[in-house]
This record gives structure tokens, C-alpha cells and sequence, in this order.
């Protein structure tokens, strides 16, 4: 009698997906319909290098999935009759969120509609001024740059005096060379 193995698959996909739900900082949901395969492509190799994982899912086991793991929320996401990514994200949820948006702003037919972040849901607005806000990068050169701004204050400080101090024996040393000279 012949095996059926269509169960055990789905099972083993709806427990990998939940596996990834639970495994990153957060995870971004998109919809795409109408965008070529090779734009795509390019874009998943952009979110690697990023730290970012875009994949496909059923919608009927990615609901599942979401259910199983306390997201139920988010399970909406999988009504719409659309193709439903999801972006893993591993290491910088700024940078990974900031190429999202730009994708959605250079292909049309690229939604971002929800995500979870740090034990947070965020609608798509919300998403929308997560990209908006610094990269990581960027607040570390903002921190290194308050943290500089007194030790150059000082340093400033001090140069100013040496130099009073030259104008000083240079404007004695001219004096001097007058009253010699007369």
C-alpha cells in the first residue's frame, strides 16, 4: 500500500515556518503580484547581504504556522488572494526594513502590508516610519560625534591659549625691537 507523504510535508513546512517566526528579530510581510522573477532575485541577494531572508509562503500554512505561534494577529495577512513574502529579519532591522521600502517605492505591485518586531505587530504605516528612522550605522556616526564634540571643544580651547600666548610674545618681542631701535 502506497505511502502518502502530502501530510508529513505540509507538517514539516508549517513546523520550518514556524521555526523561522521564531528565529530572527522580526519578520516583514509583503505582497507582490506582476513583478519579474529576475527583479526578485536581485532583490533577495540585496536583503542577504543585509542580513535578510525573503521567502514564499502558502497562505494556508503560513496561517497555520502564525496561529501555532501565538501571531494570530497576523494571520490576516494570508487572506488576500495575492502572493504573500515574508522577510526574515537576522541583524539590522532598519537596513532591512529601509531596502523594503525602496523596493515597494521602485515596483508598484510591492506592498509592504505588516510585520513583527521586537515583540511588537506593526501595520504598514507603522513600518513605514520604522524605515524613515536612522540605520544603525548612522546612530553609532551620531553617538561618536557627540561623544567627539567636547574632547574638540577642548582641544580648541587650548590652542586658543597657546595662541594668546604667541600673539602675546610676539606683540613683547616687536616692542622690544623698537625700543632697541630708537
Amino acid at each position: 500500500m502506497p505511502i502518502k507523504y502530502g501530510r508529513k510535508v505540509r507538517e514539516l513546512m508549517i513546523k520550518e515556518a514556524e521555526r523561522l517566526f521564531t528565529g530572527g528579530q522580526g519578520i516583514v510581510f509583503s505582497s507582490f503580484d506582476g513583478i519579474k522573477a529576475s527583479e526578485m532575485d536581485v532583490f533577495r541577494k540585496k536583503l542577504m547581504k543585509s542580513g535578510g531572508r525573503q521567502f514564499i509562503l502558502k497562505k494556508r500554512l503560513g496561517k497555520i504556522a502564525m496561529e501555532n505561534v501565538g501571531l494570530s494577529e497576523l494571520a490576516d495577512v494570508f487572506e488576500d488572494n495575492r502572493n504573500i513574502g515574508a522577510t526574515l529579519i537576522k541583524d539590522d532591522p532598519a537596513a532591512i526594513v529601509k531596502l523594503l521600502m525602496e523596493f515597494a517605492k521602485a515596483n508598484k505591485n510591492f506592498n509592504v502590508t505588516s510585520g513583527y518586531l521586537e515583540g511588537r505587530v506593526l501595520n504598514a504605516d507603522k513600518i513605514r516610519e520604522f524605515a524613515e528612522l536612522p540605520g544603525r550605522e548612522q546612530l553609532i556616526a551620531m553617538v561618536v560625534r557627540t561623544m567627539n564634540a567636547p574632547i574638540t571643544g577642548f582641544a580648541g580651547v587650548l590652542a586658543s591659549v597657546l595662541r594668546s600666548l604667541c600673539y602675546a610674545l610676539n606683540s613683547l618681542k616687536e616692542k622690544k625691537a623698537d625700543t632697541e631701535g630708537s
